[in-house]
């Protein structure tokens, strides 16, 4: 049986900043970008694990989710993959219950060994 992990459901998000939002900012997919303070070094670190530890389908699949704000469906529709394809290569597969694979999971777990808080970034 999984346990409940509430750090997976919430987001912490400054309440001026939702103040802010129109009323309908939520209805269209990734409609909005959180801002985020990363710091530089942690931003290369992030560029020469994706160009080093992923695959190259990895690579351009992060690569136009996060970096080109392509939505799933468009990636899959670029390289005629599935879109469940795409989302297995961004966020892996449940199997026996367990999440694996997938190149944010790796990447968060690379940055977590390296005691970069992965919470913070992904």
């Amino acid at each position: 049986m999984s346990k409940f992990r509430p750090e997976f459901w919430e987001i912490n998000v400054d309440p001026g900043f939702l103040d802010q939002l129109p009323d309908d900012a939520g209805s269209a997919e990734r409609s909005i970008d959180v801002p985020r303070q990363i710091p530089s070094e942690v931003i290369d670190l992030l560029h020469l694990l994706i160009r080093t530890r992923l695959t190259p389908r990895q690579q351009r699949i992060l690569e136009m989710y996060f970096f080109e704000n392509l939505s799933e469906a468009e990636i899959a529709s670029q390289l005629k993959i599935s879109q469940q394809v795409v989302s297995k290569h961004l966020f892996g597969v449940i199997r026996d219950g367990k999440k694996v694979g997938g190149a944010v999971k790796k990447l968060r777990k690379i940055m977590s060994r390296m005691n970069v808080d992965p919470k913070k970034w992904v």
